[in-house]
């Protein structure tokens, strides 16, 4: 009979073991990991869109989506407010904005410099024909400033702008 009553309760233990472990999957060290990586993933993506104004915002957007995902399982899963989510998605949310508005005038501000360059370019390249050289000696202010900026910040530049500003370079250093 003891064994019979110890094989219940032990068959009764572990069954509500068993259904703990179904139903409580996460501890309380996975929500601080959880949280820990979604808030360091959006000062990554702060941080870098002040040293590169333009990114591929799907592949960012992916990833934030994933680790976000992840946390609210675990916050779901231990029945815990989630005001801390909020808070960081309304945080990514901000510097998703502000990062876009900044790419879009950066690129404003790029193509500017390009197209005083382009113009410039396209005004005085006819002088060749007449056989006159374009020297950096030739550049008027506005385009040397313009062609001053696209260089300081080339790495941050668009791959057609990019082009563009090398095409124009090296025929300026040739001639």
């Amino acid at each position: 009979m003891k064994t019979k009553v110890n094989l219940i309760i032990g068959a009764a233990v572990a069954t509500v073991a068993l259904y703990s472990c179904e139903t409580k999957n996460y501890t309380e060290q996975d929500r601080v990991e959880v949280t820990s990586n979604l808030e360091n993933y959006v000062d990554s993506v702060e941080n870098a869109v002040k040293i590169v104004p333009v990114h591929n915002w799907s592949v960012i957007d992916e990833r934030f989506d994933s680790l976000e995902n992840r946390a609210e399982k675990v916050y779901d899963d231990l029945k815990v407010e989630d005001d801390n989510l909020e808070m960081i998605e309304e945080r990514y949310e901000t510097v998703v904005k502000n990062a876009k508005a900044e790419s879009e005038n950066f690129e404003r501000t790029a193509e500017m410099h390009m197209n005083n360059v382009e113009t410039w370019w396209d005004k005085t390249s006819s002088d060749i024909e007449k056989g006159t050289k374009n020297t950096a000696e030739d550049l008027e202010e506005t385009t040397q400033e313009s062609l001053d900026w696209l260089e300081k910040n080339f790495d941050k530049l668009g791959d057609e702008t990019k082009k563009k500003y090398e095409e124009i370079s090296m025929k300026l250093s040739k001639d």
